[in-house]
């Protein structure tokens, strides 16, 4: 069965997370994070979006 479709609604804040399959690491390491880190503020700034945390 589908996934219903995400309810997004503009200007109000939505939670976004980060984890990998069966409780896989997503990271190896301090490098991959701060790379994972700059992609996502790269694409907030692109996009006009704010990231709270």
């Amino acid at each position: 069965m589908a996934r219903l479709a995400r309810v997004v609604v503009p200007g109000l804040p939505h939670h976004v997370t980060q984890r990998g399959n069966h409780r896989d690491k997503v990271f190896f390491g301090g490098d991959d994070y701060r790379a994972y880190l700059d992609l996502i503020s790269r694409a907030a700034q692109a996009s006009g979006t704010e990231i709270w945390a």
